[in-house]
């Protein structure tokens, strides 16, 4: 091969040759090229590496937004199934809900219609019950002044224990018992409570002396005994015939010291020759409550309690009203 030779002249044109050189045989071909072609390649090379970049990019994104489509799409099919499974299930809900809001109010309804025929029952219940306890409460109450002989008195006190005894099963529930029932019953035990049937002495059944006309021991005239004397100094203690207020307690030379107690509706019992006494005048006392110690004051011969009881000022015979223990 020759020896390659030449200058650079600064006037000249740039030129870029390519040399194909043959591995063995053949000659060498120069390709040579001006400076503005190659730039133009370059260019034009960098432009269509550029596209192609551009267009992968390109089909990469349109690829993708495809798939994101899809998925997207198969998304909003799933959200309007279950919106329309929602609504479906929201439609039965709603229907259902009107329903029993209807069931409800028919409920109301008949259970106010029920609550009132209860208590329309319970109130027609009560006044037929209430008027039979005072149709015969009148002739109690007449027995037990003695205005009336048609019963004795503890018969009638005992017709007024049934009277009370039906009251008691005549409530409709002892959770919510009866209001007329129930006050009507508090009545009569309370009237109840307030007869003189308690026997005023503990184990002193002896009566030593009866009411009526009697040989006064200590005047030794025939006098009215306006009571009965009963007489155990073992047993001293003196208990309430009845329920009452006390309108008296001191003591004159006849009684010595005694007690009056007034247990309403005309009634009122005495305690005499009393050794002493534990209640004042305005207390008031229960039946079978302590209220003396039995004693030998006044006109006594003996430790003894005499005991009247008095029906609108008129004195009666204990023994018709008090019930031995």
């Amino acid at each position: 091969m020759g020896k390659l030779r030449g200058r650079i002249t600064s006037g000249r044109r740039n030129y870029m040759s390519f040399m194909l050189v043959p591995h063995r045989r053949g000659k060498v071909r120069t390709i040579r090229l001006s400076s503005y072609r190659t730039t133009l390649l370059s260019v034009t090379a960098i432009m269509l590496v550029s596209l192609l970049m551009l267009t992968g990019y390109t089909l990469s994104i349109a690829r993708q937004n495809q798939e994101l489509k899809a998925h997207y799409e198969q998304e909003i099919a799933q959200i309007l199934a279950q919106k329309a499974e929602l609504e479906n299930y929201i439609a039965g809900q709603t229907k259902e809900l009107m329903e029993n809001s209807e069931l409800i109010s028919t409920a109301v309804s008949t259970k106010t219609i029920s609550e009132n025929l209860i208590e329309q029952f319970k109130n027609e219940y009560e006044d037929m019950v209430i008027a039979y306890v005072d149709n015969n409460m009148k002739t109690i109450k007449s027995v037990s002044r003695g205005s009336s002989k048609e019963m004795t008195f503890k018969e009638s006190v005992q017709e007024l224990r049934s009277l009370i005894d039906l009251l008691q099963s005549a409530k409709l529930s002892e959770e919510e018992a009866n209001e007329k029932i129930e006050k009507k019953e508090k009545e009569l035990t309370s009237y109840l409570d307030s007869l003189p049937t308690y026997w005023p002495v503990d184990n002193g059944n002896t009566v030593h002396s009866g009411f009526g006309r009697r040989l006064h021991p200590i005047y030794k005239k025939y006098r009215n005994h306006d009571g009965i004397d009963i007489g155990n100094p073992n047993y001293p203690t003196i208990y309430a015939a009845g329920s009452g207020k006390v309108v008296f307690a001191g003591k004159n030379s006849g009684y010595g010291n005694y007690v009056i107690i007034d247990h309403g509706n005309g009634f009122r019992t005495l305690y005499a020759h009393l050794k002493s006494y534990s209640v004042k005048v305005g207390d008031w006392v229960k039946k079978g409550q302590k209220i003396a110690r039995m004693g030998n004051t006044g006109t006594s011969t003996g430790t003894h309690l005499h005991f009247e009881i008095h029906i609108n000022g008129v004195p009666t015979n204990p023994l018709n009203f008090v019930e031995r223990r």
